[in-house]
């Protein structure tokens, strides 16, 4: 329920939208005197220090040292307070909770970052006795950062009592009223008065914009369900189920923005985001930085084994991978091939292979490292009991074993370690060796039916890269990164089970977050039935949650595109538009006069961002080329494409996770989508925010048109 403020409630909201204005403009120009007072006192001292630092003694010499560094952190600091205050300018605050404690009633302002009053508000007085005097014109916090405790209610909470979690505990207030306040050019042009959770009125407003060439923040209109896996610092492993245009990824920034806010031992260098391709995380990057935080570091699963799977002219990426069949260039056998190297039965043949192989091993020589000498029968007598130990684990207990026996504390256990491990699995331990002793293997051939292909030093494809890196793990250790404290896996519906396994030991410290959606699975080999199987590998504490509403797509797209899937959890949340999909047979003659038709017509209905999504990387190049004489700022994408122009063609397994105002989704006859293409298929709909057209070929064997659709049939 909601309600329009009225004229007075306006003119109070302008009068302290205009002090805050004041106030931070002071505070600007206040920091950015002192920035620059700091950097001419660094230049000033650095100058002084080489002039004379010849005359100096060592202890004036490193004193001059920490004079320059103290001001240059101080210039730093000051920069990086500049920097958050400057971001404020556009949009100070967006809405306003009236809360009441202890029988007193105050307002909170909430923004995206806090706007604190300055100590030279304060009088003589309070600033020697440190305390503050009860007076109205005295305003202690302007705005209220929306990661705070306080700002909770402004998500969450109906009117009436409630309460929210702060440092000190839970916090009983009773909210009284809650503003959802737009700012534009520095004025308040609206005010809505909701009592029950955000008004639908701004929400839609917000779902009804054009798309943009980067994803925005969505701190204004962040619904329940989302602020509570945002705000989730119980869990330490979340896995997150969301249908297409949940806001599944600005829920995983919003949650990296709130976790460097809660805890402040942690930055932006201690977390890290695994990305689908590097085209996704240009398209996320400005909104950490609209949230007043820096980036964090983004890598791709194929990007971060370049520094640990070595050796080879090539590794190949997933996006790779994937191009080569939905181009049509594999072979039948490649596909079984590669299917296999995906299933359960792969992956039971590698571990039985590896505890195969690390049970073999047994020292060749007597032991000695600083006078400490182990017979190798007596080692081997342990490795023998150990059998079916994991190697590294079984390198443990020996070296435990050994430092027992000699009674002796002051060994580095690292460094024995390390020589026992030399010694049992020998220095000649080379991965893609061992890789293909497996693919030669009775293991693989069992499972398989026959041996496999062997990897040759010159390229590695996808499937043998995650094999190979599991086996490299397994037998050689998984080194712990200390450096992340928090891990996002975007898009993990990608991520077969061995790489959610290898990615959780190797972060074993850190808390993940983990994203993706079950039903947009692009992967022709590999599906989850639901990504909660996940908790196998990241463990049963792993908390699993299902985000159903979807916010990109209108009403109309998202029903069209549920039924190919049969998925009836997905609640569509924007307003019908009475916009119904229209489905059109094209053929090849008329292809690109359609097309130039369709997109100047999706222009004048004032759509800004069109794209043309096609299956394969073929269709997308031939397309791009029969236009880009006729469509201005037109560009496919690939790899290492910019999606900043209007137009857009590309495969569906590069638009994933993208939004365009309208789509054209081109199914070829050539090429067309079969049952088992489903989910690519709902993939490249669900990329459409409010207009979805389907060209398909005439005499196609099956043409994807469904129930409440619009058909425009040609003669051909």
């Amino acid at each position: 329920m909601s309600s329009q403020a009225s004229e007075k409630e306006y003119r109070d909201e302008q009068a302290y939208l205009d002090r805050t204005y004041s106030e931070i403009r002071r505070q600007i120009k206040t920091k950015s005197d002192h920035l620059e007072e700091n950097y001419a006192t660094a230049t000033s001292l650095g100058e002084e220090h080489y002039e004379v630092n010849s005359r100096k003694d060592i202890g004036d010499f490193a004193d001059s040292l920490r004079a320059i560094d103290a001001h240059a952190d101080m210039s730093n600091f000051e920069n990086e307070q500049l920097r958050r205050l400057t971001t404020t300018l556009k949009e100070p605050y967006f809405g306003s909770v009236e809360l009441e404690m202890n029988g007193k009633s105050e307002v909170y302002h909430i923004g995206k970052q806090a706007i604190l009053a300055e100590l030279s508000l304060s009088t003589p007085e309070e600033l020697l006795t440190g305390k503050k005097e009860e007076r109205e014109d005295y305003i202690d916090i302007y705005v209220y950062d929306w990661r705070s405790p306080v700002a909770s209610t402004y998500y969450n909470s109906k009117t009436g009592p409630t309460q929210y979690n702060s440092p000190e505990g839970y916090i009983p207030c009773d909210l009284k009223e809650r503003k959802q306040i737009k700012i534009d050019k520095e004025k308040v042009t609206r005010i809505i008065k909701s009592g029950i959770y955000l008004d639908d009125v701004v929400l839609q407003e917000v779902l009804s914009k054009s798309s943009s060439p980067k994803m925005r923040d969505i701190v204004d209109t962040i619904q329940e369900e989302q602020n509570d896996v945002i705000r989730n610092v119980k869990d330490k492993k979340i896995i997150v189920q969301g249908c297409a245009g949940s806001g599944k990824t600005s829920v995983a920034l919003h949650r990296l923005a709130y976790l460097l806010y809660n805890d402040k031992k942690i930055t932006s260098d201690n977390m890290l985001i695994f990305s689908p391709n590097d085209v996704f995380s240009d398209y996320i990057s400005d909104v950490l930085p609209e949230l007043g935080e820096r980036n964090v570091e983004q890598t791709t699963f194929s990007s971060f084994t370049e520094g640990i799977v070595k050796g080879f002219t090539h590794i190949e990426s997933y996006l790779e991978f994937i191009s080569k069949y939905y181009d049509g260039l594999n072979t039948e056998e490649q596909n079984r091939l590669n299917r296999f190297k995906f299933s359960n039965d792969y992956r039971e043949a590698l571990k039985k292979f590896i505890k195969r192989k690390t049970d073999s091993y047994r020292f060749a020589d007597n032991f000695s490292l600083n006078g400490i000498v182990a017979k190798k029968d007596y080692l081997n007598r342990m490795v023998e009991n150990l059998a079916g130990v994991p190697l590294q684990e079984k390198i443990d207990l020996i070296t435990d074993a050994i430092i027992n026996a000699v009674k002796s504390y002051r060994i580095d256990k690292d460094l024995l370690r390390m020589k026992i491990e030399k010694a049992l699995v020998k220095p000649s331990f080379n991965p893609r060796t061992v890789y293909n002793e497996f693919l030669e293997s009775e293991e693989f051939k069992q499972a398989y039916g026959k041996k496999g292909n062997k990897v040759t030093k010159e390229a590695i494809e996808y499937p043998d890269l995650i094999g190979m890196l599991y086996l490299n793990y397994e037998m050689t250790g998984y080194v712990e990164n200390n450096m992340v404290h928090h891990l996002v896996i975007d898009e993990a519906q990608d991520y077969t089970p061995l790489q959610i396994e290898m990615i959780a030991k190797i972060f074993r410290g850190a808390s993940i977050t983990v994203l993706g959606d079950a039903a947009q699975t692009i992967n022709p080999y590999f599906k989850y039935g639901s990504l909660e199987e996940m908790k196998a590998e990241l463990g049963d504490t792993a908390r699993y949650v299902e985000l159903n509403k979807a916010y990109r797509s209108s009403r109309e797209i998202i029903e069209y595109a549920s039924k190919f899937i049969g998925d009836t959890k997905v609640i569509p949340v924007r307003e019908s538009q009475d916009n119904p999909v229209v489905v059109k047979e094209v053929s090849k003659e008329q292809l690109f006069t359609e097309l130039v038709k369709d997109i100047l017509a999706l222009k004048e209905k004032g759509f800004e961002r069109i794209c043309i999504i096609t299956k394969s990387n073929k269709e997308a190049t031939a397309i791009y080329e029969g236009l880009k004489g006729s469509i201005d700022n037109i560009t496919v994408i690939t790899t290492a494409s910019e999606i900043n122009p209007d137009f857009l063609v590309a495969p569906t397994y590069m638009a994933k996770g993208l939004e365009f105002d309208a789509v054209i989704n081109y199914n070829s006859m050539e090429n067309e989508y079969e049952e088992e293409d489903k989910y690519l298929y709902y993939v490249a709909c669900t990329r459409a925010q409010h207009d979805l057209v389907v060209y398909n070929e005439p005499k196609m064997k099956k043409k994807v048109i469904g129930n409440g659709t619009r058909e425009e049939k040609r003669e051909n």
